[in-house]
């Protein structure tokens, strides 16, 4: 019996081992990953670098306890542009697997602290107002013809059945405080009716958030702009697509075929490092 106990540790701390080996080597061929000195450019070269890759949903979820989860072999919308974002940054500040890791803690969770599952930011609202405290991206929606986007943000404490870990009463709680802080503050959104407007005023790498016809929620979907000739492209993990994939028709009417989008938030990164 013991014998088989040291077996199955020796076993997951093998699996454990390789699994890093891996992610070490493909973060090292992401380094070498044509440079500019212009962080959109890294960001839209970064996020390229992930076409073809296969979409996993959910893929921040069903861990026992709150961790940081780094995955370069299949990615959702979200995972793909903090993947993109960190990337980017890391090639710029710190070129190592951990400079990777501390951005990748500082876009994922508030004050760039794990402390259990309330502390990561599942809100895209939320996820740029604190991004864009630290000074990491700008949320330019205003300047590119953003008006005031008005919404009852709580879909996850109305729905905390599709939530396993807000079954806990605290963490049901701290997020319904989250989702409080969202609604007293003020945000834009390009209506959809408006973004072709908006395409000519957008640059490679920036990030779209697309927001939500579903009551409560903020936004459904978000992607990262390329610019092809005179329009802007969505380069985004497609559920519909299965992979990465740059959208085939341009922005607007990518959003205009969805009936759920309702419109669109941009945010762009910039070269302050905190």
């Amino acid at each position: 019996m013991i014998r088989i106990l040291i077996s199955s540790i020796f076993l997951m701390l093998s699996t454990s081992m390789m699994a890093q080996s891996n992610l070490q080597k493909v973060f090292n061929q992401k380094m070498d990953v044509a440079d500019s000195r212009e962080m959109g450019t890294k960001m839209l070269r970064m996020s390229e670098s992930f076409l073809g890759m296969p979409y996993v949903g959910g893929t921040l979820e069903g861990n026992p306890t709150e961790r940081l989860v780094c995955k370069f072999d299949g990615l959702d919308c979200t995972t793909l542009v903090e993947s993109s974002i960190a990337l980017a940054v890391a090639k710029t500040e710190n070129p190592t697997f951990e400079g990777y890791k501390n951005e990748l803690t500082k876009l994922r969770y508030r004050d760039g602290i794990i402390d259990g599952y309330p502390s990561r930011l599942h809100y895209i609202l939320d996820w740029l107002y604190e991004n864009e405290k630290r000074g990491r991206l700008e949320d330019i929606t205003e300047k590119v013809g953003g008006v005031p986007y008005k919404k009852e943000i709580n879909f996850m404490t109305n729905h905390a059945n599709l939530y396993p870990a807000l079954a806990e009463t605290s963490a049901w709680e701290k997020v319904k405080e989250q989702e409080n802080l969202i609604n007293s503050r003020e945000h834009s959104y390009i209506p959809k009716a408006e973004i072709q407007k908006a395409e000519p005023m957008l640059h490679d790498g920036d990030i779209v958030a697309f927001t939500s016809a579903v009551e409560g929620l903020d936004v459904n979907h978000m992607g990262v702009i390329t610019r092809v000739g005179s329009r802007a492209y969505l380069i985004h993990a497609s559920l519909a697509g299965k992979k990465v994939i740059i959208s085939n028709v341009p922005l607007a009417e990518y959003v205009a075929s969805v009936p759920k989008h309702t419109g669109m938030i941009v945010a762009r990164l910039t070269d302050n490092n905190q």
